[in-house]
């Protein structure tokens, strides 16, 4: 395990993300979280826990884990990862799924509203 606590530049990022099996945010409280974004477009499995408006983004055991913030239930959720070896079906979802955030989809939303009010 590397813990990286200090400033990590944009152009470093990809690195960090691409040696990850999984994506792991145990957050006890949160609204968003970039980290989430990033992880989509790397395609790497999350796992978030049921806080703010994480578990809206991360279909629970289709592109990772949504669990309640307790230490049980992570570390269930990593033992599964591992002992079931998701990370390739995860990944293999997480390139569909994050089709859900591309500008493609933002500019219909928009043109569907300018419509709506139109």
């Amino acid at each position: 395990m590397i813990l990286k606590t200090e400033y990590v530049p944009k152009e470093a990022v990809k690195y960090f993300f691409c040696a990850a099996d999984m994506i792991v945010q145990p957050y006890r409280d949160a609204t968003q979280s970039g980290v989430t974004q990033i992880a989509y477009h790397f395609e790497r499995p999350m796992l978030v826990t049921d806080v703010g408006g994480l578990s809206e983004i991360i279909p629970h055991n289709v592109v990772g884990y949504v669990t309640k913030v307790s230490a049980d239930e992570i570390a269930n959720a990593v033992f599964d990862f591992y002992i079931n070896r998701r990370e390739i079906e995860f990944s293999e979802n997480m390139a569909v799924e994050k089709n859900k955030f591309g500008w493609g989809r933002i500019v219909q939303a928009i043109e569907g509203l300018a419509r709506e009010i139109a």
